[in-house]
């Protein structure tokens, strides 16, 4: 599943749409709670004219200590949805 930039990074007038992802989220253990520790990589790429992958050299990145505490509304809300997945996973596979 490609991840579409709705605004897309463009060098030399050539458009990278699409991002490669590197995800860590990793508990954040506490006392009485577990947070979770967030680092998120973006890579822009594009297909270039013979319909190989052409990756920048550049990224987008995101780094939370513990997101839930973060105060960041979206990347709660991305945290969040990744744990349902997860718990989806945890389900399925009847673990």
């Amino acid at each position: 599943m490609a991840l579409v930039s709705r605004n897309p990074i463009i060098v030399d007038g050539i458009e990278y749409p699409f991002y490669a992802l590197n995800l860590a989220v990793s508990p954040l253990v506490k006392e009485t709670s577990i947070g979770g520790s967030v680092s998120m990589k973006l890579t822009p790429y594009r297909y270039d004219e013979d319909g190989k992958i052409d990756l920048l050299d550049e990224s987008r990145s995101q780094l939370y200590l513990d997101v839930f505490t973060s105060g960041d509304a979206i990347g709660i809300e991305c945290a969040t949805d990744v744990m349902t997945a997860i718990q989806k996973f945890i389900d399925n596979k009847n673990w």
